[in-house]
């Protein structure tokens, strides 16, 4: 059989399988009452796929197995995921940002810039997504550039640049 998005959700929609991901949440002290309860429920849809469709043998032939495997690897999934949101707001609450390291910008476009908002942007970015703000605004260095400073691949860079994106549109 086909292990197409479609077939996933069909199997997931089928009898009651898709109380694995509320299983898979409660498993993690996560209630529907909480604000994320529904957004970690879609996640879950999402995530089955990726389970389904890397899963080894065929998930129709031995559904109970398959169920046990997927609730296990949707649990890990969310605990993860949990995690890293916890090690970001406890690393966002110590880390207070200095800028004091920072040169003085060196044109009119760095200088655009506010300190203020920089020092806001900061705050919501990881120790590398830091350090590729600071030399693509004050030293305006392309991500090939920096990729060079860093020792990282200008992928590396590249990612950095769309994690910093989607926090910064939130």
């Amino acid at each position: 059989m086909e292990r197409t998005a479609q077939a996933t959700f069909e199997f997931l929609a089928a009898g009651d399988h898709q109380l694995i991901i509320y299983s898979a949440l409660k498993k993690l002290g996560i209630r529907q009452n909480e604000t994320n309860f529904e957004d970690l429920v879609q996640e879950g849809w999402l995530l089955f796929v990726a389970i389904y469709q890397k899963y080894p043998q065929e998930p129709t032939e031995a559904p109970k197995q398959f169920l046990a495997y997927a609730h296990q690897a949707l649990y890990r999934s969310f605990l993860n995921q949990l995690q890293a949101k916890r090690r970001e707001a406890k690393y966002l609450e110590k880390s207070d940002v200095d800028l004091s390291g920072v040169p003085q910008p060196l044109d009119v476009h760095a200088d655009i810039v506010d300190a203020d908002l920089l020092k806001g942007w900061l705050g919501k970015c990881n120790e590398a997504e830091r350090r590729f703000l600071i030399d693509r605004i004050y030293y305006q260095l392309t991500p090939t550039e920096i990729g060079k400073k860093w020792g990282v691949s200008r992928q590396t860079v590249y990612k950095w640049q769309k994690r910093i994106r989607s926090k910064l549109m939130d």
